[in-house]
């Protein structure tokens, strides 16, 4: 895009950057003249463009603190530079190193320019909810920031949001009590929950977080054969411990003569009972009809 296409809006912060966007976006977007502070539903990809061409004329729009685990329907504005807006105190959910945070990235259009950026991620303990930061190509600088806790379009409006707690191969962190009431209190902020016909609390989705908590299996390891009374009188068995934990592979014994199928059906045996049962499922239904999002993440 040449720069005569492009307009430039200087703001009247010192310090703040120019806002580049496209002259004919200009021409058919209008300005916003107030940010909602919360808002049960996506906004459109135009509604997000007109925020944030809007900024410069609103210093109060601008969140100079980070916000410490939004409620459900949060709107946040942020200069990037000034405030690390990711450390919000929620558990996203991460990639399979098990270290980062696996975000979605992708280009929005407007008015079929592309011309907004968008990073989701999604709670490592609800999957319906979800933070979504969006920014203008051209001035990275200030994010909206957008959380919501909404169903999936393919449940008729419903959502499940522990079908996959505590699921994740990678999440390894032990939740207490009172963690899960801070994480869960506000993603259900203005969220009618129900199991069926009947409702249910905060309090009883953290008890059935900690109850699955307490019954996940925990990894499968070898038992360390250091001690000779587990091994057979003759055997020699090579010492294998590298450290405390007892982290070694285990040696090959000699199949017992009465049962040479023994070793190979208590391989299968572990193999079937590994898996994880199936969770109830809980659901949490919005009391306001959610719009269509403005791409799927």
């Amino acid at each position: 895009m040449s720069n005569k296409e492009m307009v430039s809006m200087e703001t009247e912060n010192k310090g703040q950057r120019k806002v580049f966007v496209p002259n004919k976006l200009l021409e058919c977007l209008p300005r916003s003249s107030s940010l909602p502070n919360e808002r049960l539903r996506w906004n459109t990809n135009e509604e997000i463009a007109s925020y944030l061409i809007s900024f410069d004329r609103h210093d109060e729009w601008l969140s100079c603190s980070l916000k410490t685990r939004p409620k459900n329907g949060s709107i946040i504005l942020y200069n990037r530079k000034k405030v690390k807006y990711r450390k919000d105190g929620y558990c996203w959910k991460k990639r399979k190193d098990g270290k980062t945070t696996r975000e979605d990235h992708m280009k929005l259009k407007v008015q079929g320019m592309e011309c907004l950026y968008g990073c989701y991620v999604h709670s490592s303990i609800v999957p319906t909810f979800h933070r979504r930061c969006y920014w203008l190509l051209q001035n990275p600088d200030i994010v909206l920031v957008h959380y919501l806790n909404v169903p999936s379009p393919e449940d008729s409006g419903k959502c499940s949001p522990l079908m996959c707690t505590l699921s994740d191969r990678h999440d390894t962190l032990r939740w207490s009590r009172d963690d899960l009431q801070s994480q869960l209190k506000p993603m259900f902020h203005s969220i009618k929950c129900s199991v069926g016909s009947g409702e249910f609390s905060i309090e009883e989705l953290v008890q059935h977080v900690l109850d699955r908590q307490r019954t996940k299996p925990q990894p499968r390891t070898h038992t360390c054969l250091c001690s000779t009374s587990q091994v057979s009188p003759g055997v020699n068995i090579p010492h294998r411990c590298n450290s405390t934990k007892h982290r070694i592979i285990s040696p090959k014994l000699p199949p017992s003569s009465s049962s040479p199928l023994s070793s190979e059906a208590g391989e299968a045996g572990r193999e079937a009972g590994g898996g994880e049962n199936m969770l109830p499922a809980l659901q949490a239904q919005s009391s306001p009809a959610s719009s269509p999002s403005p791409s799927s993440t």
